[in-house]
């Protein structure tokens, strides 16, 4: 059925009422603007939450926000697939309606904490997209617009949407690494048994000429590994350590991979934490590289997006995965010289976690 714009405005509308308000409710979403982004407050204490999640629809209920907000973290990072736009025709005014919806849905959770954000296929704009999308360019500006980046921002001045940011959490510095894993990346091995288990949509290409993050992201990205800080935390929309099955992830372009855990080894970073979503599930996982740095990968999907059951194969998986929508706690406590990760079911309670030692 082809709508009319207008229609689908208010439908859209409709369900705003229904999941988070009622017919009293004033809305005001384009005057909403996200909680400023400043942590200097966290200088002088000694612990620090971190809320994390992905593949948040639009059009789906959001009170798992009131479970996330109930941690008071000190920042939220949404993961990517934070509306879902995307459109096989490359069009955008799919994502142009995502966006206006999702900001109206943001106004109405009404969070008092900063929220970062990287983007995965859904708010790129194409399903599985990667540097070939050719209007790419465009939806970075939608994305910019939509998460209140001012124009001053290095995300503004370059391609792609990574950052990185240092927080000092007393003497404790942490440096949290946001990758754009789409503006750069190349194509992926398409299987050769569509939908069977472990190869459901590609297979891992050894093509030495397709990357996950270009040529310059890498080079910022070896730089930005370098600068010392007592904890490294990389934010990816696509899992990292993951193997087993035949989803987009960093498994699907292993030399990256291996160039990654490469460069974590060069500059001997132990106790690496990545943040990853995409999955519509989540878990943990761990590995031990070749010189003995552990590196820790935990999935949080979705927010409230659609789950799939069953189990995957994977060696460095930490238990089961959990195939209900969830959202993942990373707390640092400088007293106890601990991190704990902590996946939380869509109540706040505990499913999986991993307690990591400074």
């Amino acid at each position: 059925m082809n709508l009319k714009p207008i229609h689908i405005f208010n439908f859209f509308f409709i369900i705003t009422i229904f999941f988070g308000c009622n017919n009293d409710e004033k809305i005001d979403s384009k005057s909403f603007v996200f909680k400023d982004r400043n942590y200097d407050h966290l200088i002088g204490q000694n612990s620090m939450t971190i809320a994390f999640g992905s593949c948040f629809d639009q059009s789906k209920s959001f009170s798992i926000f009131e479970a996330i907000k109930s941690t008071y973290p000190d920042m939220l990072i949404m993961l990517g697939d934070n509306v879902y736009g995307d459109d096989h025709s490359g069009e955008l005014t799919k994502l142009k309606f995502a966006y206006e919806k999702q900001k109206n849905n943001f106004s109405l959770i009404n969070l008092e904490f900063p929220v970062e954000a990287i983007w995965d296929d859904h708010d790129y704009g194409f399903n599985d997209g990667g540097a070939d999308f050719i209007n790419k360019v465009e939806a970075k500006k939608l994305f910019l617009d939509f998460w209140d980046i001012a124009e001053s921002d290095i995300r503004n001045q370059r391609d792609g949407i990574y950052y990185d940011q240092i927080i000092q959490l007393n003497n404790f510095k942490i440096h949290l690494i946001y990758l754009d894993t789409r503006y750069f990346r190349g194509p992926l091995l398409k299987t050769d048994s569509f939908g069977s288990k472990g190869k459901e949509r590609y297979l891992p290409s050894y093509d030495e000429s397709s990357s996950i993050l270009g040529e310059t992201q890498w080079k910022w990205l070896d730089e930005k590994l370098s600068v010392e800080s007592d904890m490294k935390i990389i934010v990816s929309a696509i899992q990292f350590l993951a193997v087993g099955h035949g989803w987009e992830s960093w498994a699907m372009l292993p030399l990256e991979r291996e160039k990654l855990i490469n460069i974590i080894d060069k500059y001997n970073l132990n106790n690496i934490v990545f943040l990853t979503g995409d999955r519509h599930r989540g878990g943990i996982y761990k590995m031990k590289t070749k010189k003995e740095n552990m590196i820790f990968d935990i999935t949080s999907s979705p927010i409230n997006s659609s789950t799939y059951p069953g189990e995957e194969d994977g060696v460095y998986r930490m238990g089961n995965t959990y195939t209900e929508t969830n959202f993942g706690i990373l707390s640092i406590d400088l007293l106890s010289k601990s991190t704990l990760l902590d996946l939380k079911d869509m109540f706040g309670s505990s499913v999986i976690s991993q307690k990591l030692l400074h």
